[in-house]
């Protein structure tokens, strides 16, 4: 009887530290880990307290918010859809003719959502048009969380309700904006808006 009364109790100890384990290891790939460079396995002990001195690794955040770069769309997670539908759009060549003049002096602002899947199609079809016209580096690209807000309030006064939405502006007034999708195309959408010709985006009331 004691020695089942132990081996009870030992495999209870085995039991109990095995989940501690398993724990530890999934808090841990809840996070993915972007390995650094050869250089940081070797952690550095600091001189003054004998304490080992941790970096965490730079990881790319699930959404992005706030004022943005397209160079953070073209990498890691974000590249994954982004590369993809850049390379696979065709530009409308005859219309980014008649774009190209149009777009002197024009201001371009273009609100997404890194979580968004109508941005994450039309965002690079967006910036691969403007490559075409050289103004790619124009754009003020503003990423919002799902209520389609900053933490700077960039969207105030804008009224982006739904993502993406394009628009475009001359001497701060605003032209014309797409929204979530073109109702022809992103570049005849463009044309009629800065022709001044009439458009209304998919949402207009």
């Amino acid at each position: 009887m004691k020695n089942l009364k132990y081996l009870s109790l030992v495999l209870t100890v085995v039991l109990i530290s095995a989940c501690k384990s398993q724990n530890t290891v999934a808090s841990r790939s809840e996070v993915p880990q972007t390995p650094g460079p050869p250089e940081a396995a070797q952690v550095p002990t600091s001189q003054k307290t004998g304490t080992v001195e941790t970096t965490a690794p730079a990881t790319q955040p699930d959404m992005l918010t706030g004022p943005a770069e397209r160079s953070q769309l073209q990498s890691g997670a974000f590249g994954e859809w982004f590369n993809p539908f850049y390379a696979s759009y065709r530009v409308d060549e005859d219309l980014v003719k008649k774009l190209k003049p149009l777009l002197k002096d024009v201001d371009i602002t273009l609100f997404m959502g890194t979580w968004c899947g109508d941005s994450k199609r039309e965002t690079p079809r967006i910036y691969k048009i403007f490559d075409a016209v050289d103004k790619a580096d124009d754009v003020e690209l503003v990423t919002v969380d799902r209520s389609k807000t900053t933490p700077q309030g960039l969207e105030e006064g804008k009224n982006i309700k739904r993502v993406p939405t394009l628009i475009l502006s001359k001497d701060g007034k605003e032209l014309g904006r797409i929204v979530e999708y073109p109702i022809e195309s992103l570049e005849a959408d463009m044309l009629k808006i800065l022709k001044g010709e009439p458009y209304q985006h998919a949402y207009a009331d």
